[in-house]
């Protein structure tokens, strides 16, 4: 395999093991007879590259040049909403316009728990 088919064979095989559905779509929490559950938006980014180098004059003697390479990545994550199941309706609460904490209490004051006896 070739120097540069390396680098880019780790680096999707490390994002594939950072990136799991779970991420974008959260554990199930049970709240009375409602599931809650939280969607969130992922990007994600990475760059691979390398190149061989040196002076061909000086490196007559070496069939091939040293090989330099690297990748980096990043991955943002940005909660977007809740997916509220009940036995009557389905709904999707979006998170916006209102800080999350404002909307997550807005929800919660709608959610029919038991009470404690």
């Amino acid at each position: 395999m070739d120097n540069i088919e390396n680098v880019l064979d780790t680096t999707l095989k490390n994002l594939k093991d950072m990136i799991d559905t779970s991420i974008v779509i959260g554990e199930e929490r049970v709240v009375g007879e409602d599931v809650i559950i939280p969607v969130c938006k992922v990007s994600l980014g990475f760059v691979s590259g390398g190149g061989e180098y040196g002076d061909a004059k000086k490196m007559k003697h070496i069939p091939s040049f040293p090989y330099a390479g690297g990748s980096s990545g990043g991955c943002n994550i940005t909660p977007i909403g809740f997916l509220v199941v009940s036995q009557s309706k389905t709904k999707f609460i979006r998170l916006n316009g209102e800080s999350e904490l404002e909307k997550i209490l807005g929800i919660i004051s709608h959610l029919k728990c038991p009470t404690n006896k």
